[in-house]
Order: structure tokens, then C-alpha cells, then sequence
């Protein structure tokens, strides 16, 4: 068996291995497995294989490291197909500012193509507007090996933000974003390619005249006695637009988007595409996934533009939570209920629902106003086991980070610090509130 062969195996039974559901670590990692059918179409002949996608993550309040990769099996042959680990930084965030560091490293590999790496760092500073939206600006550098590249690419960014809607209501809620992203990168251009790749490399501009066609040849003449290749800056813009709903069991995603650049930086198939997916859950670990569309060509990792659709199940070993906003998560509580419950050796346990977030803490006079993490125990359910004593406890709860505030439904009262604080009642017989 080849070594990429064994490096599936070797993650995808990793994936799958059973954490014990009171670890600590069990609170810090989600870990799902992707299998269906695949199909994608470049330019050459359409590839309809099995695709297999585990997912690993990571997190912590600040801090989020994931890794996805994807094999297929066609003809059967076990190919390693991509692989991408990334990592996301966040600072406290203060008058509703925060600072963000995002890091990718990127392998792709194709049978039909050359295989290529990419490593990429940005910074971005992010302002929100409570929990109905925010917008960000930043940029970075990226560094591709093996395909027509031969600087770092400088990358620039900015885009906008909104949430419409609420979890707890029958519609769900729609978050959407717009995204401008700028490239600017050094490119070899080969001088016999195409007409607008050797004008670009030529010391002479074309003449015009009414044998235009003559002149461009002339200089394409001159420009090759010159070099066989040469350095070409090059520059493009992708504007983007996207859209996810959640209403219940039920996941929509969609988007479209549009590329800015002359002819010989942007190929006529890459000017604009669009895709949507659907994910239906029929319980907290399984979900049926169907989608497909347009993807754009990626330069900087030597990939063609290309259509796919895609149709398969997607298996958790622990309970995942919905998905959330790529660029990031509003800090906002979006706690549908909040209640305690009695556990064993006289312990009390916090039990908090909250979707689509990655971590719930809790703080009061029980834990001397330090931040306690809660556990996921399904893709809405945390949980936490205190020894509380019987009488009345001051807390707050907050979500990825956010504002510090009483969940919904619990009794509050002043602070003290013009703040307002939440309110339980823990009696030793039934431990409730």
C-alpha cells in the first residue's frame, strides 16, 4: 500500500476511534467522516468516483485549528485528493473590535495534473455590530509551490456581514456575507502561449495599423528573440456573495461570485460561478448532503476552473454543531434555554442549548467570577457538573468569546458595576431552578 493510501486509512480510523464522553479533551475536538458520490468535470473527461472527506477540529475560545482532506476511489484506486489545515486566531474583543490571524497550509494532488502546496498567513481587524452583523478588512501574503508562480502573492480583503432572523424561531436564521478579495502575484508568461501573453512581455508595443495582425506578429517576433519567458505581474479581484439558512434539521448554502481582470489573467470560464448545497440531519451524528456548481479557477495552486456535484452522507463519532460563518462567528448569546439539573455525588449540572457556536462558558459567586467551559454533548446541548450549594447563585454566560450576559428566561438583577447578572435557585432535593 502507498503511503498516501496509508495516511487515509490511518485518519479516516483515527477519526472514528471513540474519545471517552467524560474526557476533557472529548470538549475540544469534533471529528465526521464524509462518504458519497462525487463528480467533477475540468475541461477533460468528467471523474465520477466515491469521495471520502473526514474533518478534525479543534478549539478553543480563541483558538481554532481544523483539517480536512478528501480521497476518491475510482477504478479501484485510493487517491489522496486534497488536504488543508488551518488555523484562527482571535483577540478579546473590546468595544466590539477584535483582531484576527488566519494561516492555511494546502496540498492538492490529481492524477490528471501536477500536485501543488500553498501556505498562506493574513491578518484582519474585525468590527461588530452587536449580533446583526460586522465587516472586516486585512490582508496577507500566500506562497505556492509548483505551479506557474514565482513570488509570494500579496492578497488584500474587506467584507460585510449580516444575520436576518432568529434559532429559536420555525424560519431560522440567514446570515449573509459579500466578500472582495484582491490578487497580485508575479507570473511566468510563456512568450508562444498567446498573443497577450508575449505583448505583455514585449518591449515594444504593437503598432496599429490596418495590418494590425502583422504588427502583433512582429512584436511577437522581437519579444521572442529576446527570452523564451518571462516575469508578468499579474492581477485579479473575486467579489463574492453568499448566503447560509438554518431552520431546524435543515442547512442551505449557497453563493455566487464574479472575477475581475484582463483576458490573460482571468480565462472566460472563471468570470463568474456559483454553487449551493443542502444538508438535511436526521439526528445529531448523521445528516444526508447533496449540492453542486461552478468553482473558479485557483492560480495559485495550478487548479482549472471546474464544475461538480456531489451527493453522500455525512457521520460524526461525537454530535457536531451546525455550521457557522467562514469568516467568523458574531459574539452574541443565542442561548435558546438555560436550566440545572441534579447529577451524581451531589453534584448539579448546568445545562445550556445553544447552536451554531464552538463554546459556551459560564461564570459566578460559585466559581469566584472565573470562567468555567462547558462540554458539547450535541450540536445544541453543553453541559457543565458543579458542586453548588443549596441557596441562591449570581451568574452570566457567554458564547465564542462575546459579552458576558444572564441566559433567557432565568430571573437577573443589578451588579453592582451597572451591569446585570442571571439568577438560580439550587434546592438540595431536586436541584432544579
Amino acid at each position: 500500500m502507498s503511503e498516501p493510501k496509508v495516511a487515509i486509512v490511518t485518519l479516516t480510523t483515527a477519526l472514528l476511534v471513540a474519545i471517552p464522553s467524560e474526557s476533557r479533551l472529548a470538549a475540544q475536538i469534533v471529528s465526521k467522516l464524509e462518504a458519497g458520490q462525487y463528480t467533477v468535470t475540468d475541461g477533460a473527461l468528467p471523474l465520477s468516483s466515491i469521495r471520502f472527506a473526514p474533518t478534525f477540529e479543534w478549539y478553543r475560545p480563541y483558538t481554532k485549528v481544523t483539517a480536512h482532506g478528501s480521497a476518491l476511489l475510482s477504478d479501484q484506486q485510493l487517491q489522496l485528493a486534497d488536504g488543508i489545515v488551518s488555523g484562527t486566531f482571535t483577540s478579546p474583543t473590546v468595544y466590539g473590535v477584535r483582531a484576527e490571524m488566519l494561516g492555511n497550509a494546502s496540498r492538492a494532488l490529481d492524477d490528471r495534473s501536477l500536485g501543488t502546496d500553498q501556505v498562506d498567513v493574513q491578518t484582519r481587524v474585525h468590527v461588530l455590530f452587536h449580533d446583526l452583523g460586522g465587516m472586516w478588512f486585512g490582508g496577507g501574503v500566500a506562497r505556492p509551490w509548483r505551479v506557474a508562480v514565482v513570488s509570494s502573492a500579496d492578497v488584500a480583503d474587506a467584507g460585510i456581514w449580516t444575520k436576518v432572523g432568529d434559532v429559536a424561531n420555525r424560519f431560522g436564521v440567514a446570515t449573509f456575507t459579500t466578500t472582495f478579495t484582491n490578487f497580485s502575484f508575479s507570473k511566468i508568461a510563456a512568450l508562444h502561449d498567446t498573443l497577450s501573453a508575449a505583448l505583455s512581455c514585449s518591449t515594444e508595443a504593437p503598432v496599429t495599423n490596418v495590418v494590425g495582425m502583422v504588427a502583433s506578429q512582429q512584436a511577437i517576433s522581437l519579444a521572442t528573440t529576446t527570452n523564451d519567458a518571462c516575469d508578468r505581474q499579474s492581477r485579479f479581484s473575486d467579489l463574492e456573495t453568499s448566503v447560509r439558512w438554518e431552520a431546524g434539521p435543515i442547512e442551505f448554502a449557497g453563493k455566487i461570485g464574479h472575477r475581475f481582470g484582463d483576458a490573460y489573467d482571468v480565462t472566460p470560464d472563471s468570470r463568474r460561478w456559483s454553487s449551493a448545497s443542502a444538508t438535511m440531519w436526521v439526528s445529531d451524528r448523521v445528516a444526508f448532503i447533496a449540492g453542486g456548481g461552478r468553482q473558479p479557477a485557483l492560480p495559485l495552486r495550478g487548479l482549472p476552473a471546474r464544475s461538480f456535484g456531489m451527493a453522500g452522507l455525512e457521520l460524526a463519532y461525537s454530535p457536531v454543531s451546525k455550521g457557522a460563518v467562514p469568516v467568523s462567528l458574531p459574539h452574541t448569546i443565542l442561548v435558546r434555554s438555560f436550566e440545572t439539573r441534579p447529577a451524581a455525588n451531589g453534584m448539579e449540572k448546568l445545562v445550556i442549548r445553544v447552536g451554531g457556536v464552538e463554546s459556551v462558558e459560564v461564570m459566578g459567586d460559585f466559581s469566584d467570577w472565573s470562567p468555567l467551559t462547558l462540554t458539547r454533548r450535541g450540536r445544541d446541548l453543553w453541559e457543565l457538573a458543579l458542586p453548588l450549594a443549596a441557596g441562591v447563585h449570581s451568574f452570566n454566560v457567554r458564547v465564542d468569546g462575546g459579552p458576558w450576559a444572564p441566559p433567557p428566561g432565568v430571573p437577573t438583577m443589578r451588579d453592582g458595576f451597572n451591569g446585570e447578572v442571571g439568577l438560580v435557585v439550587i434546592t438540595r432535593e431536586k436541584g432544579g431552578h
